[in-house]
């Protein structure tokens, strides 16, 4: 039970949980009410496969560094709790199994699953995340598959939207990841991490993540405009934006870190509450609502 346990840490389930949500999300608003629950199912089993196992791989990886945060130091590959080449045997048996039943659905699932699984492990993780702070620019490629792929699940194939539900995903995981290292900027320079805040500094950092978040909703309008979605997510986006840009003035105001937290902390919701949005438009249109209380 302690060694699943241990499993569970290396796989980091909050945020795997959310890579595999913004997954089934894809595939929902791909689908709205026409659900083939087999498909779906075996697609949710590819892809908790597929992304634990990468993240796993990527815990081997950056076993050196997560020694040397206080954040990270007690994680099962740094504390010796877990055996590094155990860990990385099942975390890679996993994730092939993974990208195999990506491919048992379409090729075009087994190919974001396969292309999320490189670009994470190895393009990110091993490559880019020691040497460049725009290693995240890059492996955020990885954190729009999951959404991708579940997409091209129920379609067969991927179009616009599926691609601006992609981008979605990975400017959310570019301003996780860059407010997650301004909170813990003295954790990220004791390992000379080169991540965005600590070369450029976390003032500018915020001040650029601000102009990047735009984007996120940018991307919901642009979708509203083409005819690809509702005012609903248009609605949600917008009002969760301003909170966004109003906590991120405070931080650069103040130079806070504990507001940097909250920024962080306030995206997992954000993604998920503007995805929801993107779904619930097949059962809700707003614009209806408004003609009726007008």
């Amino acid at each position: 039970m302690n060694k699943i346990k241990l499993y569970l840490e290396l796989f980091k389930i909050k945020q795997s949980f959310l890579l595999v949500l913004s997954g089934v999300f894809g595939y929902l608003i791909a689908a709205g009410t026409n659900i083939d629950w087999q498909v779906l199912g075996l697609f949710l089993l590819a892809s908790i496969l597929s992304v634990c196992g990468t993240t796993g791989i990527n815990m081997c990886f950056d076993k050196d560094i997560d020694a040397l945060m206080f954040r990270t130091r007690k994680r099962p590959l740094p504390s010796d709790k877990l055996d590094p080449v155990e860990a990385h045997a099942v975390s890679l048996v996993m994730t092939w199994i993974g990208v195999v039943l990506g491919f048992m659905i379409n090729n075009w699932v087994g190919l974001t699953i396969l292309i999320g699984y490189i670009v994470d492990a190895y393009v990110y993780s091993a490559l880019l995340k020691k040497r460049t702070p725009i290693n995240i620019v890059i492996g955020a490629i990885a954190g729009g598959m999951p959404i991708l792929g579940g997409y091209a699940a129920y379609l067969g194939t991927i179009d616009i939207k599926g691609i601006i539900l992609s981008l979605l995903i990975m400017i959310w995981a570019m301003l996780h990841i860059w407010f997650i290292a301004i909170y813990y900027l003295d954790d990220y320079k004791r390992a000379k991490v080169p991540m965005l805040p600590v070369v450029i500094g976390p003032v500018k950092t915020a001040k650029l993540s601000i102009f990047i978040s735009m984007l996120m909703t940018a991307f919901i309008y642009f979708l509203w405009l083409i005819k690809q979605a509702t005012f609903l997510p248009v609605i949600v986006s917008t009002i969760l934006e301003v909170g966004i840009l109003a906590t991120a003035i405070r931080y650069i105001k103040t130079g806070d870190r504990t507001i940097a937290r909250k920024i962080f902390k306030f995206l997992s919701p954000y993604q998920v509450l503007v995805l929801l949005s993107l779904y619930l438009e097949y059962f809700v249109r707003i614009e209806q609502v408004i003609i009726i209380l007008l």
